[in-house]
């Protein structure tokens, strides 16, 4: 009896190690499945095969849900959206993810992929500034949530550029109102340039258009001490040569 009980519980033992290594068999053909798909659907995309990339990303979701390659594709199904310019797609799939996988590694480029699909809609400065400001605050969150992350530099370099497109819309509004000979309403324009857009490259012609504008309205002190500060920051801006010359000899008496 007793050796009868040996060779079950030796039989048992087999059995429990054959259902593991098939277990772990299996758990390895899964990853490598999983991976070979994932991989096929890159080079899909970068190929230019947009939707055939997310047709196998979303075979993998439904085949393997539960591997490290199906977290991956919920995240990179917004990448390809976003390749083919279908961008509130990728809004969209970018921002589940980040629901669903909030500390996940990937999130900073889930917001950096956000960011950039608003980016990519901003378009000149006549139209609407919806789009630019709706990018510089995706980048904004960016840098605030992930400071050190490696798409950090490039969303600081995308919001002076949205920077800079806001403070266009300003000058074009401004510059419309200089020419109706609305010297007051272009002047807060021109300001609002100074106060919220200084570092900005709008910022030269900001400071000669208020100078205009205030020798426009027989306000030469003002005029003065603006040419001044355009001359002393900028001597080398086609801006500051556009200056009149009798303003200049007056800075100089100065």
């Amino acid at each position: 009896m007793k050796f009868f009980n040996k060779n079950i519980f030796i039989t048992l033992i087999i059995l429990f190690f054959l259902v593991g290594c098939s277990s772990n068999k299996e758990n390895i053909e899964t990853k490598e499945n999983a991976k070979i798909l994932y991989e096929s659907a890159i080079e899909e995309a970068n190929n230019k095969q947009y939707q055939t990339a997310n047709e196998i990303f979303q075979n993998i979701l439904e085949e393997y849900p539960y591997s490290l390659w199906a977290t991956k594709t919920k995240l990179m199904m917004a990448w390809v959206y976003y390749e083919d310019n279908k961008y509130d797609s990728s809004i969209i799939t970018a921002e589940r993810f980040i629901k669903s996988h909030p500390e996940n590694e990937l999130v900073p480029y889930a917001l950096y992929l956000i960011a950039l699909s608003y980016y990519e809609r901003i378009f000149d400065v006549e139209r609407d500034t919806k789009m630019t400001l709706e990018a510089k605050k995706a980048f904004e969150k960016l840098i605030y949530l992930y400071p050190n992350s490696e798409y950090s530099r490039d969303a600081k370099l995308k919001i002076e550029l949205a920077r800079s497109n806001l403070a266009g819309k300003q000058m074009s509004i401004g510059r419309f109102y200089q020419n109706q000979k609305h010297f007051a309403a272009a002047i807060r324009r021109f300001q609002k340039v100074l106060d919220e857009f200084e570092t900005t490259d709008q910022t030269p012609e900001a400071l000669l258009r208020l100078t205009e504008c205030y020798l426009s309205l027989g306000i030469k002190e003002e005029a003065i001490r603006t040419a001044s500060v355009l001359k002393y920051n900028f001597p080398q801006s086609t801006w500051t040569n556009k200056l009149p010359k009798n303003l200049i000899q007056s800075i100089e008496v100065k």
